[in-house]
């Protein structure tokens, strides 16, 4: 008799425990899509109040905070089997966002200007750089560039940004910066030591704004073929006309070929340079048999034309 008692005890104490509404727990973090937060969205355990909209959701992409007295009065709303342990409780609700990239932005920007009259040849700099906008999953309305202005004398660019905000509301947002044209430079594809001639499959070409092409940058290849660095010179950098020179064909303290020619006859001697000189270049040379110090002209490698004055 009494173990049948205790079975129906048993029973009755397991009955009243089904009976008990389940104990919610809080969810966070928790994201959602939707412009509002519900009741499910927050806590588990919710049944049917689910659905129950406790809040507006933030915007695309950023974050609502709520606190333990504002989830405490949710839950209650809800008949909850939930309160918070503490005052310093809190659920973060993210927004989810489709998030437009600030290489899209631009690219949309670009057409935008192109339509008002920017030609191919220029480009644009963006003032932020890090500029993105984001929408909500279920937004169909696309992003939209508005009142595209530049100017060619400044060589600036303004326009605005729009972005939708669910139901017929936007966001705008001002946008600036720079525009300019691109030029090609020569740059060295290897580094050159100091004193090495640049030849033509030395070079390679990359583009710059015209703003960062500096006033002796050298932008012709011609006049950096068969020329001499007079110093070390990175690779893909701008070479500035200090940078080389022409070859040096006499070196100080080298020997060379003095040589004077007439009409009738060519004579040469030897000599110490007393100077560097390229091609070109009228230098002095100490004759080594007379000890006379004379000019002459640069021809070749180690040789030095001597000019003829008549009647001396």
């Amino acid at each position: 008799m009494k173990s049948i008692l205790s079975v129906v005890i048993a029973l009755l104490f397991v009955g009243a425990n089904g009976l008990r509404a389940e104990a919610a727990s809080l969810k966070s973090p928790t994201s959602v899509q939707a412009d509002v937060v519900k009741l499910g969205d927050l806590f588990t355990g919710t049944g049917e109040k689910a659905v129950q909209i406790v809040a507006r959701s933030p915007a695309p992409g950023e974050r609502l905070v709520l606190n333990a007295g504002q989830l405490d009065a949710m839950a209650k709303s809800g008949g909850l089997n939930w309160t918070s342990e503490n005052r310093f409780v809190r659920a973060v609700v993210t927004r989810q966002a489709r998030v437009i990239d600030t290489e899209e932005i631009k690219g949309q920007l670009i057409a935008a200007l192109r339509s008002e009259g920017l030609d191919q040849s220029w480009h644009i700099e963006l003032g932020k750089n890090d500029l993105t906008a984001k929408i909500a999953m279920d937004e169909d309305r696309p992003i939209g560039i508005l009142n595209p202005r530049f100017s060619i004398h400044s060589k600036r660019f303004s326009a605005v940004l729009e972005t939708p905000r669910g139901t017929d509301a936007t966001d705008r947002q001002q946008i600036t910066g720079t525009i300019y044209q691109m030029t090609e430079i020569p740059v060295l594809s290897r580094r050159v030591q100091r004193g090495d001639i640049v030849r033509e499959h030395d070079l390679e070409f990359i583009s710059l704004p015209q703003e960062k092409v500096g006033r002796n940058t050298l932008i012709d290849k011609h006049q950096i073929v068969g020329k001499q660095t007079r110093r070390l010179v990175a690779s893909g950098k701008p070479i500035r006309a200090g940078d080389l020179q022409a070859p040096v064909m006499v070196e100080k303290g080298n020997l060379v070929t003095l040589v004077l020619r007439t009409e009738k006859m060519l004579i040469s001697a030897r000599g110490k340079a007393l100077d560097n000189g390229a091609a070109g270049d009228i230098i002095r040379v100490l004759n080594t048999r007379s000890k006379q110090t004379i000019e002459g002209v640069v021809e070749s490698r180690n040789r030095v034309v001597v000019a003829f004055a008549p009647g001396r």
